[in-house]
């Protein structure tokens, strides 16, 4: 009988520790690091960058942005950053050089800090599933300044927040994503491991505590879907070749099922394609969206040209 006791209390003993260890990963895994904004830099060509507050779309969560105006705008392009970081830094570097560039085109300009990041409320994580509403708001936010034309940039969570809110937002006319990732859990698996250096079987508990903390379904949480829902939107999908985080593989997913143009760099991080050729990616970002964000009588074609940092690359066009 002693022995049959210790037995359970053993077993006791080991299920809580294991459900304290994967409600501690889910805490974790659904809470940003914040990292707050620098101060606003001076874009040429705008009026002084803004620091402005609107609340995100469906639940009114308050945002903060930085709104780059410019005189006679022909549309307005949103910034928009991924998990850990905050308006200005969507891309890993200083961002204000592509801003100018943008309003250089004839562009406003708003870069937003998500949801939990930057000067935006708190909240937890969820990868995009909620975080389309932040850019939803930023819709909002400059369809009442008069803007009918509207652009999204988006990194990492970012780029997958952006494809679930141009698949219910029309107004979003263009869409480049950058390192986005396809399906949630398969960037999960391959990374659980190296980030926790705990078995991968604390990867479920974890992930449905973590669906519980948030109130979403993470586990099932693609952007394959919502990028079919793009076919016939002017979409571009850039990923660096040997990104080690998120596999060059999710980027040619997501091409195909939106039927989008795709460009693979040669970076070797995360997010490194900005970063390895700052002059080539502002150029042919700025190109993208001044062809399908221009003036309908404007007879300016978007063109495919060989990237200097990525020998061999193109922006080609994926059918599906």
């Amino acid at each position: 009988m002693a022995h049959f006791e210790l037995v359970v209390i053993g077993a006791g003993a080991a299920l809580a520790l294991y459900l304290a260890l994967i409600v501690f990963i889910a805490h974790r895994f659904t809470t940003p690091r914040r990292v707050m904004p620098s101060t606003p830099p001076s874009v040429p060509g705008a009026s002084a960058l803004q620091t402005v507050d609107f609340p995100a779309r469906v639940d009114a969560v308050r945002l903060t942005a930085w709104y780059a105006a410019t005189p006679a705008a022909m549309g307005a392009i949103i910034l928009a950053h991924g998990r850990d970081a905050c308006r200005g830094g969507e891309l890993r570097g200083d961002t204000c050089g592509l801003v100018a560039h943008f309003v250089s085109l004839g562009f406003s300009v708003l870069l937003l800090d998500l949801r939990g990041h930057g000067s935006s409320a708190g909240a937890r994580l969820t990868f995009g599933r909620r975080e389309r509403r932040d850019i939803l708001g930023a819709v909002d936010f400059l369809r009442a300044r008069g803007y009918v034309r509207m652009g999204v940039l988006g990194a990492s969570m970012g780029g997958v927040s952006a494809i679930g809110a141009a698949a219910h937002e029309p107004a979003i006319g263009a869409l480049v994503t950058d390192s986005a990732f396809c399906t949630l859990h398969d960037v999960l698996v391959a990374q659980f491991r190296r980030l926790t250096r705990l078995p991968g079987w604390c990867l479920s508990g974890a992930t449905l505590v973590a669906s519980v903390l948030t109130g979403e379904r993470l586990r099932h949480h693609t952007a394959e879907h919502d990028m079919t829902q793009l076919r016939g939107r002017p979409t571009l999908v850039i990923h660096s070749r040997h990104d080690p985080f998120v596999p060059v593989a999710h980027a040619q997913a997501l091409a195909q099922a939106g039927n989008a143009r795709l460009w693979i760099t040669n970076g070797k991080r995360h997010l490194s394609s900005y970063t390895d050729g700052r002059a080539e990616y502002t150029r042919i970002v700025g190109e993208f969206f001044q062809a399908h964000l221009s003036t309908p009588t404007a007879t300016i074609q978007f063109q495919v040209l060989p990237v200097s940092v990525s020998p061999g690359a193109r922006v080609r066009s994926q059918r599906a």
